[in-house]
Parts: C-alpha cells; sequence; structure tokens
C-alpha cells in the first residue's frame, strides 16, 4: 500500500508499506511524479509476488536487478538465491572422475578469477576478456609473465566448458556462455627430444642422484611412453615380469593400456623388485603415496646441460624413438595410449625424415660406392 503525505516544506512524501512495514520511501517536488512512482513501485511489488517458487530459482541477476534489486526481494521475504561459480565448480570437481591431473589446476584458476559470482551473471564477453589477459600475462597471481599459445589458452577454456556444460546438464543454466568464445588451435609441431648424446648425459646424471630409483624411473619414462603420472601410479602388481608387460588401469584417457617393456629395463628392476602391490615409485615418508621427485628432476636435468626440456619430454622422446626406429604411426600409437590418431600423427615428419635418410645412405652405397 502507498502512502502520500505532504510535508511542511512543500514536498511530497511517498511511503510504501507492507504487512505494517515500510519497504520503500521517497520524496518528489510534485505530487504527479510522486503518484507515478508509487504505481510503478507497487507495479514491481505485485510482479515479485506472483512469481512462481520454481521459477524463483532460475531468475537472473538482470532480472532481479530489474524488478527493483535483491534487497526489494528480502524486505518482502521472497527468498532468491544464485548458484555462484564457487558452488559449481566445487560441485563439478567433486563428481569429476577424469584422470588429466591438470584438471584441477585450471579449475582453481576460474575459481580465482569468478570465485563468488553469480553463473548467470557469466557472459562470454567476460571470458573472452580473461583469456586475453592470460594470453599475455599473468591473471590474478596465476600464470607466468610470458605469453601463453593458443593451445594453451584452448586447454584453459576446455575446462571452463566442461563446468559449463555439467551446470546446463543439471539444469543450473540454459546455455554455455563459452561457446561464443572462438581460440584457433595452433598446429602443435613435437620437436624436442633427445639425441643420443643428450640421452647418455641424462642417464649418467641419474645414475648420480641422490634418489636411487632416478635412473629406473628415467629408464621407465624413455622406453615405455608412460606419462609422469602413470609412473608414479606404476604398481608391482602391475608388471608382468615373464611377458614385458606393465597393465595401466588408471590411465589419463579412462582406458586401461597395456604398455610394453623391455627386457633390459626389466634386469633393472628385477634387483628391487617386492612382492605384493605396493608403488615402485614411492614416497619415504608414507610407502602409499608416490614419491614427489621434482627436485630431483631439476638436478639432473640442469648436471645433463638439458635446456627447454621437459619431463614431459621423455614421452615425445619414446614416440620419436619408435616412429623413427620404423614403427608405424598406428603402432607408435597404441604402445603410447593415444586416443586420437590426430595425436601421433605429429610425429610423422621424423618417420619422412628417417626413411629419406635411410634411402640416401643405402642408394649412395650401392650407386656410389
Amino acid at each position: 500500500m502507498a502512502y502520500i503525505r505532504t510535508l511542511p516544506t512543500g514536498k511530497y512524501r511517498v511511503e510504501i508499506r507492507r504487512n505494517q512495514k515500510t519497504i520503500q520511501n521517497k520524496t518528489f517536488a510534485d505530487r504527479s511524479h510522486a503518484e507515478q512512482w508509487a504505481a510503478d513501485f507497487e507495479e514491481k511489488i505485485d510482479r515479485i509476488l506472483s512469481i512462481k517458487p520454481k521459477k524463483l530459482k532460475r531468475l537472473s541477476p538482470a532480472k532481479v536487478e530489474e524488478l527493483g534489486g535483491i534487497a526489494l526481494f528480502q524486505k518482502l521475504g521472497v527468498e532468491v538465491s544464485f548458484m555462484t561459480f564457487h558452488s559449481l565448480a566445487n560441485e563439478y570437481i567433486g563428481q569429476w572422475a577424469g584422470k588429466d591431473e591438470n584438471m584441477i589446476r585450471r579449475a582453481e584458476f576460474w575459481l580465482n578469477v569468478f570465485g563468488d559470482k553469480p553463473i548467470k551473471s557469466i557472459k562470454s564477453s567476460h571470458i573472452e576478456k580473461i583469456l586475453n589477459q592470460y594470453a599475455t600475462g599473468k591473471v590474478n597471481g596465476y600464470g607466468r609473465d610470458k605469453p601463453k599459445s593458443n593451445n594453451t589458452l584452448l586447454r584453459m577454456k576446455s575446462v571452463l566448458s566442461g563446468i559449463f556444460i555439467y551446470a546446463v546438464e543439471k539444469k543450473y543454466l540454459d546455455k554455455n556462455p563459452t561457446q561464443k568464445v572462438r581460440i584457433k588451435a595452433q598446429q602443435n609441431q613435437i620437436e624436442r627430444f633427445l639425441s643420443d648424446d643428450e640421452r647418455g648425459r641424462l642417464l649418467e646424471a641419474c645414475k648420480r642422484s641422490s634418489w636411487d630409483k632416478m635412473y629406473l624411473l628415467i629408464l621407465l619414462a624413455i622406453t615405455t611412453g608412460m606419462r609422469k603420472s602413470e609412473l608414479s601410479n606404476l604398481r608391482w602388481s602391475d608388471i608382468d615380469f615373464d611377458r614385458g608387460l606393465a597393465t595401466l588401469a588408471d590411465t589419463k584417457n579412462g582406458s586401461p593400456r597395456i604398455n610394453p617393456i623391455p627386457a633390459f629395463v626389466l634386469e633393472e628392476m628385477k634387483p628391487i623388485r617386492q612382492i605384493g602391490n605396493g608403488l615402485i615409485f614411492f614416497s619415504p615418508n608414507n610407502p602409499d603415496k608416490p614419491f614427489d621427485f621434482r627436485k630431483q628432476w631439476n638436478i639432473v636435468r640442469k648436471r645433463a646441460n638439458l635446456e627447454n626440456f621437459r619431463f614431459h619430454d621423455l614421452r615425445h622422446t619414446a614416440a620419436s624413438y619408435l616412429v623413427m626406429a620404423g614403427a608405424t604411426l598406428h603402432e607408435a600409437g597404441q604402445i603410447l595410449g593415444h586416443k586420437s590418431e590426430q595425436t601421433t600423427k605429429r610425429y610423422a615428419h621424423l618417420s619422412t625424415d628417417h626413411k629419406a635418410a635411410l634411402a640416401e645412405r643405402v642408394m649412395s652405397k650401392v650407386f656410389l660406392g
């Protein structure tokens, strides 16, 4: 109910009351404006009170503002809440069963960016702005101060998209705001793998490591192409010494994989072989947890004088050696557990170069002596 009274100053004071409580009041210079404002405000109240409970849960922040703002809803005793990005992301992470250890790190980036922002207020333009900032350096303290490739941006966007797809499936949102964000993928050329000289220096440095399993770890990485997470979680019960195979049940792709292990590597493993299903590379502080070997890895990499070389490049090294030795791209992909043949095609140029060098060497010997 709206009450209008004339003040001693000659102005008009409008008071909107509901259930004996003042909801809003405002002062006007003339009565016609006061009456119009009162009519408009009471119409907003009627619209709010007519909203059904189910629709209240789907109101966007913009719509709430249009109807007078969250404060007016609260004064009328109408409960309306918005799912925040923080709540959505944590719910998504809680049910996520993937294997990519980088997903959590990327999800935490978006949590840091959007925090308690209502998910219905996050637009494509917001996401594009953040990705553009991230491409050139840090965002809210996340990332290194160096440019990011488009492929890095695509991976960041993919995690955010997964979170919003979950929101759509749960009917928290009508559409995924990342769909309109366009990032062009770049050709991912794999060029970094160990040369024969680098391999020798690295293995020699591993033999002098303070961690007695460093040499075995790197030898397995180079000869099998296993990922870091697969090696860290490798157990003695996974190894078939008779057949020279490792059964990887917990892979990044979510599919089990049988990974061959060369005989000479198995010989390196036999002296420390254990019975049971204990971790091969366990932490000395907790045998049920993998050993964090980042410090030891950085030391041996420095000793071996390897520049611009990551642990994951050991996997690229295994793939490169396989292809250059004559394995087909399909065979290399099967050993490495590539889900898509497109991934293995990145090594095709190595196969071509090696065959060209082989033909040159053989034919030159035949015709030129």
